[in-house]
């Protein structure tokens, strides 16, 4: 009989289900939406998730007509103390977990993907909470957005909340980051997000970030819609 280890260990070799544990750690995802960020079919997808449900490793739940899935980090405890037995690992962190799972393999550059990462949520979180003011601290002097309806700079960014919050809930996943020049680097990522009353939408996105004495600002950023 295969021990619990052994089914954990062998779900976690594959890289596509990996993947599909770094986007269930930002929120519940339902089995369609985790499948939108893949390029293989529904049916390949779901293999995937069964893979990991069996490992114990994510919980299914039917909500309506739609599958959802989320992460049960508790499944990790087992694999945690077998590998506590060598006496170099600790228990299970979840902020841990995220880089090690975020991108398939633990990111080139670390520091660099925690530092633009939040000063990436910084952004969403003021579209969240309706504040202007972060907003634009947080955009370069010379900001240029390119969106599906056209260019936006950095006051057009910010007028979108002169009625307040233009986004309800956001997950950002797949996250990436590419080192250009000292103190400038791009950072790509999969963005899931609802905004006031609509539904879900997904984009892909690529942000510019320059440091600006000790803080980045963003300076470009590109929407792509997820298809």
């Amino acid at each position: 009989m295969v021990d619990a280890v052994s089914t954990i260990f062998a779900a976690l070799a594959d890289p596509t289900r990996r993947t599909i544990l770094s986007m269930l750690l930002e929120d519940d995802m339902a089995v369609t939406d985790v499948a939108a960020g893949f390029e293989m079919s529904l049916a390949a997808v779901s293999k995937h998730i069964g893979v990991l449900a069996r490992a114990g490793l994510i919980l299914q739940e039917r909500r309506g007509r739609v599958v959802w899935c989320k992460l049960d980090p508790d499944a990790l405890r087992d694999a945690s103390v077998w590998m506590q037995a060598f006496g170099q690992f600790e228990g299970v962190d979840l902020d841990a977990l995220e880089v090690l799972l975020d991108g398939m393999e633990a990111p080139a550059h670390p520091d660099l993907m925690a530092d633009l990462l939040a000063a990436e949520r910084a952004v969403w979180t003021a579209l969240c909470t309706g504040d202007a003011a972060a907003d634009r601290a947080a955009l370069h002097a010379d900001f240029l957005g390119v969106y599906p309806d056209g260019f936006a700079d950095r006051a057009a960014h910010g007028a979108q909340l002169a009625d307040g919050p233009s986004i309800d809930t956001f997950t950002l996943s797949q996250t990436r980051v590419l080192p250009l020049a000292e103190g400038l680097a791009l950072l790509s990522y999969r963005a899931t997000f609802h905004r006031p009353g609509g539904a879900e939408e997904v984009m892909w996105v690529s942000s510019l970030w320059r440091r600006q004495g000790g803080d980045w600002v963003n300076l470009f950023s590109q929407d792509t819609p997820a298809v």
